[in-house]
């Protein structure tokens, strides 16, 4: 196994012992915000408010007991767009900022609770550590770094200012995901043994605009390995208690060659355009083994530049059965009626539901990303609303986040093993798992 790359073990010197020490609160990260009193809202700044950001927006909207008070982003019309919105909602006018920086402004200036991201990548690491400077809860849409530094002082800043960063990662609020988190808790698939989840859709539409320029989605040429894993890894992180109880310890990750984007570049806008040559370093399906200190391997496929339907994957296998999410299917080798035959779903849906989805299921479903959107803005404006740490916390965050670059250094170096930095320097050995609420 290959030793930490450069910066990957940024203070690694500091042991168990004393970096636990380092922690505000045994319960958390948390401890300098105070809970938001019953009589008032839960304030929000948001920056970038574009079509995520402005989805969100709506989210933001739609919840009781929040108050969005400031908006950010560098076109002028989109802060105006999104200042109508709010006033629409029936709320104040929130202040509008529009310079390059002005999330710095916001971050120090504006009595927040929270703040909120959706910019470009390059600025989700910025826009957190300046909210969490500032006071403020921070949340962001993926991923929130790519550099071992970046991830490492996310997890510094966290720990010194006692704020939560929280990657808003919405897959790991769908129904089925949430459901098998459940069902693995009460060991209905006994010892666990093995995972499987991806990224798998047909986005080639998504990388070039109407008149064929290309979008961030195309503009990957630097880089080889899986630009895009949090949707997948969220919810097989939480099912195996990663950063709580266990840690993924190392991967080894290939690609294949690149030809996706060229044909369909080829085909939709002429042989002479740009896409149809170019010779992209991303290939065009990537694929992962992580092995965790349990034992438990993990398999995590990154493909979305040819011609394919939508799978998610998300399998779980364990002494007891398997969940599969391509099926949707279970197989439980004591209680399922049929030996070796796959099990329907809906039988187990009632029984093992997750109390936010019995709570707020019906208002979660109109929501983007089967629900995932409001359950997990939810989720955290009720973590501020509390003064507590996150449900996905800053080492969830990077952890989930850095496997970008390290299947790029794996890729790089053919497929050699590449170690998980530890971000909780040790604390993952005792931290309690996540439970439903």
């Amino acid at each position: 196994m290959e030793t930490m790359g450069k910066g990957k073990g940024r203070r690694d010197f500091i042991k168990v012992g004393v970096g636990a020490g380092l922690y505000i609160a045994a319960s958390g990260l948390t401890g300098n915000l105070a809970a938001c009193s019953s009589d008032r809202p839960v304030r929000i700044g948001f920056v970038g408010v574009g079509g995520r950001g402005t989805a969100m927006l709506k989210v933001a909207l739609s919840l009781a007991g929040v108050e969005v008070r400031a908006v950010c982003d560098i076109v002028p019309e989109k802060v105006e767009r999104a200042q109508r919105l709010v006033e629409k909602a029936g709320m104040p006018k929130p202040k509008g900022y529009t310079g390059p920086e002005d999330y710095r402004k916001m971050a120090d200036q504006e009595d927040l609770d929270a703040i909120y991201t959706a910019t470009p990548f390059e600025l989700h690491t910025p826009v957190m550590l300046a909210a969490m400077r500032g006071g403020k809860y921070g949340a962001t849409e993926m991923p929130a770094c790519s550099e071992y530094e970046d991830a490492w002082e996310l997890v510094e800043t966290a720990e010194k200012t006692g704020k939560a960063c929280m990657l808003m990662e919405n897959y790991a609020y769908r129904r089925n995901v949430m459901m098998v988190q459940v069902m693995a808790q009460q060991g209905l698939f006994g010892d666990l043994t093995h995972c499987e989840c991806g990224y798998q859709h047909d986005a080639r539409y998504a990388s070039f605009g109407p008149n064929g320029e290309l979008l961030w989605r195309a503009t990957n040429v630097k880089t080889n390995g899986n630009p895009y894993p949090t949707h997948a890894i969220g919810p097989v992180a939480q099912w195996l208690n990663i950063n709580r109880g266990n840690r993924f310890e190392y991967l080894v990750s290939m690609s294949s060659r690149a030809r996706g984007q060229n044909y369909y570049a080829a085909k939709k806008f002429g042989a002479d355009h740009p896409g149809a040559t170019m010779q992209f370093a991303q290939g065009d399906v990537n694929t992962s083994l992580i092995q965790t200190h349990d034992g438990i391997t993990v398999t995590l496929y990154y493909d979305t530049k040819n011609p394919r339907p939508v799978d998610w994957i998300y399998r779980i296998q364990g002494t007891k059965g398997i969940y599969s999410g391509t099926l949707n299917k279970i197989y439980l080798e004591e209680s399922s009626p049929k030996p070796h035959q796959w099990e329907e779903i809906e039988g187990y849906q009632e029984k093992y539901d997750h109390p936010l989805w019995r709570k707020y299921g019906q208002l979660a479903t109109d929501s983007g990303h089967g629900g995932g959107d409001y359950l997990c803005f939810l989720d955290f404006v009720e973590a501020v609303r509390k003064g507590v740490e996150t449900p996905i916390d800053v080492y969830d965050t990077v952890t989930w986040s850095i496997i970008t670059k390290l299947t790029n250094e794996s890729v790089s170096n053919r497929s050699r093993p590449v170690d998980f930095p530890d971000f909780t320097r040790g604390r993952w050995q005792t931290r309690t798992p996540l439970k439903p609420k």
